[in-house]
C-alpha cells in the first residue's frame, strides 16, 4: 500500500458540510422525508467494486461526499463512477457534477428518488498524505471502507438510517451499528453522524466481541499473522477495557449528540504498520513479519486511541491549548494499561520512555522555543506535544502521590473531569487543569505552568523519577530507568501507581 505513515497520530476529523437547509414539504411527504436508506452490494466476481443506491426524499438539491483526500481534485468522487438519480416513477433526473465531491440536481425534488453509483476500490493507486486518511483497501479476505470513502450524503439531520449489505458468498460485515434482529446484513444507523464517521469492514475476517453493560467493543481480525494471535487479542481487548473502565468508574459517556455503545476495532495484515481512528472507530494494519517494535506499536495504537473514548470524547477540550493534556495524558494511561495487563514489562514500560517518548521529545525542534499549548502545532511537533504532556502527566502524578502519601493522583483528575463533563455539552480549559492540579498536589501549580507548560522550559523528567524512588539520569541523550534497591513502603507504592500495576 502507498501510505506515508505517521504512526500514533490520532486525528480531529473535520467534516464538511455543504447542505443547505431543508425546505418545506407538503404534508404528505413528511413521512418519508425524514427516512433515508443505503444499498450496499460488494460485486461477487470483483471485490474492488461496491454498488451504492440510496433512496430519500431529498433535503435540498445537493449531494456530496465528506471532508478528506484532499490532495486529489475530485476528492472521494475521484472512485465514483456510473451516478444516476431517478425519481419515484423511474424517471430520471439530470446531475450536475461540480467537482469537489459535489453534485446539483435540477431542483428539490419532492417525492422519493433513487441515487445509484459505483465505488471502484483503487485508492491505493495513489499516493496519502500520513496521518489519518480513511482510505479504503482491499486485501485477500476483504475490503475496508470509510463512511466518507464510499458513501454520498444529502442535507443533515438524517435518524434511523437503514443500511442493508449484499455480499459474495461466505462473506460477513463488521460495523459499528446496529444489527436489525432477525436479520445478517442490514443495520441501524442511529444519525447522520454515526453514518459519516463510521468504518466497514466485508469478508471472510473473524470477529470477537466483548462487552461491558451496554458497550460492546468489537474486533474485526483478518490476516493468518493476526489470527493466529486471537487468543492474545482476546487479552489485550478485554483487559484493556475493563481497565479503563475500573479507573474512570463508568463507560464511555460522550455528549448527548454523540451516541456510543459500540466501538470497532479493525485489525489487518498489510504492507506497513498503521493506524487510525475516525469518530469511535479504530483501524489498524499491522506489518506482515513485522518486529517485536511494530507488534508494540499496534497494540500502542489501539490502547491509545480507545482511551480517547474517554479522554477525548467523555471530556473534551474547549481549544488546542489542552492537546497537551488529552494526548499526552492519553500516552500515559496507555502505556499503564499495557503493563497493567502484561504486554509490556517493567523494562519494557522504561524502554518506551525512553525510545519512543524521550528521544522524539527530546529532538523535537520546538523544543525550548515552543509551548506546549501550541497544539495545533501537534503534528509537526509530536515529540514535543504527545511527548511533552506524557512527561508532565508523569511528572505530575509522582508529585500528586508524593504529596498525598500516594492517597491521591492524577486519576483523581481523570475521574473528576469524568463526571463532570461525561455526558454533558461542557468542554474543559487550560485553568480548569492547573486548579485540579492545585488542589490534589496541595499547594498552587502556577509555577509548574508558567515553567513547564505555558513556558518554553525543558521538564527535567529525571528529577521526577527520582523523587519516586526510581535511579533515573540522562546519559549520552538517553533516559536511563530502574529501580533502587532499599526503597520505602511510600516510594514502592508510587512505583506501583506510576506502572499501572496497581488496581484503580
Amino acid at each position: 500500500m502507498k501510505r506515508v505513515i505517521k504512526l500514533l497520530l490520532p486525528t480531529i476529523i473535520l467534516l464538511g458540510m455543504y447542505a443547505a437547509k431543508a425546505t418545506e414539504r407538503p404534508a404528505r411527504f413528511q413521512n418519508q422525508k425524514g427516512k433515508i436508506k443505503y444499498s450496499i452490494a460488494i460485486d461477487e466476481s470483483d471485490h474492488r467494486l461496491a454498488k451504492v443506491q440510496m433512496s430519500f426524499v431529498p433535503k435540498d438539491s445537493l449531494l456530496y461526499m465528506t471532508a478528506g483526500a484532499g490532495q486529489l481534485p475530485d476528492r472521494w468522487a475521484t472512485f465514483v463512477h456510473d451516478l444516476q438519480v431517478t425519481g419515484s416513477g423511474g424517471n430520471p433526473i439530470a446531475v450536475k457534477d461540480m467537482t469537489d465531491a459535489l453534485w446539483m440536481l435540477p431542483y428539490t425534488p419532492k417525492e422519493k428518488i433513487t441515487v445509484s453509483y459505483t465505488v471502484k476500490l483503487d485508492h491505493t493507486n495513489y499516493e496519502w498524505d500520513g496521518g489519518l486518511d480513511g482510505v479504503a483497501y482491499a486485501v485477500p479476505w476483504g475490503v475496508f471502507y470509510t463512511g466518507r470513502a464510499l458513501l454520498l450524503f444529502n442535507g443533515a439531520g438524517w435518524k434511523d438510517i437503514n443500511v442493508d449489505f449484499t455480499l459474495p458468498r461466505g462473506w460477513k460485515v463488521s460495523t459499528p451499528w446496529t444489527k436489525v434482529a432477525g436479520t445478517a446484513n442490514s443495520f441501524k444507523v442511529v444519525n447522520h453522524n454515526a453514518l459519516m464517521q463510521s468504518m466497514i469492514f466485508a469478508g471472510t475476517h473473524k470477529e470477537l466481541s466483548f462487552k461491558e453493560g451496554e458497550f460492546e467493543l468489537l474486533f474485526a481480525l483478518g490476516g493468518e499473522q493476526v489470527l493466529a494471535e486471537e487468543a492474545e487479542y482476546k487479552k489485550l481487548a478485554s483487559g484493556v477495557l475493563k481497565y479503563y473502565i475500573d479507573l474512570m468508574g463508568g463507560l464511555p459517556n460522550p455528549s448527548p449528540d454523540d451516541v456510543l455503545d459500540k466501538a470497532l476495532v479493525i485489525i489487518n495484515v498489510g504492507d506497513l504498520t498503521d493506524g487510525e481512528i475516525i469518530g469511535s472507530n479504530i483501524s489498524i494494519i499491522i506489518e506482515k513479519d513485522g518486529d517485536a517494535m511494530a507488534k508494540m506499536i499496534s497494540r500502542f495504537v489501539f490502547a491509545h486511541e480507545f482511551f480517547h473514548m474517554w479522554n477525548g470524547k467523555s471530556f473534551m477540550p474547549d481549544d488546542q491549548e489542552t492537546e497537551w493534556f488529552k494526548e499526552g495524558f492519553t500516552n500515559y494511561y496507555t502505556l499503564k494499561a499495557l503493563h497493567h495487563v502484561g504486554f509490556l514489562d517493567e523494562n519494557a514500560y522504561f524502554g518506551v520512555l525512553n525510545n519512543l517518548f524521550y528521544q522524539r521529545y527530546s529532538s523535537d525542534e520546538g523544543l525550548g522555543k515552543l509551548s506546549l499549548t501550541r497544539g495545533e502545532e501537534k503534528h509537526a511537533h509530536w515529540g514535543l506535544i504527545y511527548g511533552g504532556g506524557l512527561f508532565v502527566a508523569l511528572a505530575q502524578d509522582i508529585s500528586i502521590r508524593k504529596a498525598t502519601g500516594n492517597k491521591k493522583s492524577v486519576d483523581d483528575i481523570m475521574r473528576n473531569f469524568y463526571k463532570r463533563y461525561g455526558g454533558t455539552h461542557d468542554h474543559y480549559v487550560i485553568d480548569d487543569v492547573e486548579e485540579s492540579m492545585s488542589q490534589l498536589n496541595g499547594e498552587d501549580q502556577s509555577p509548574f505552568f508558567k515553567k513547564y507548560i505555558i513556558g518554553k522550559q525543558p521538564l527535567p523528567i529525571a528529577d521526577y523519577l527520582k523523587q519516586a524512588g526510581l535511579d533515573a539520569k540522562i546519559e549520552e541523550n538517553q533516559l536511563k530507568i530502574s529501580r533502587k534497591e532499599g526503597v520505602n513502603t511510600v516510594q514502592s507504592d508510587m512505583i506501583n501507581g506510576v506502572l499501572g500495576m496497581n488496581t484503580p
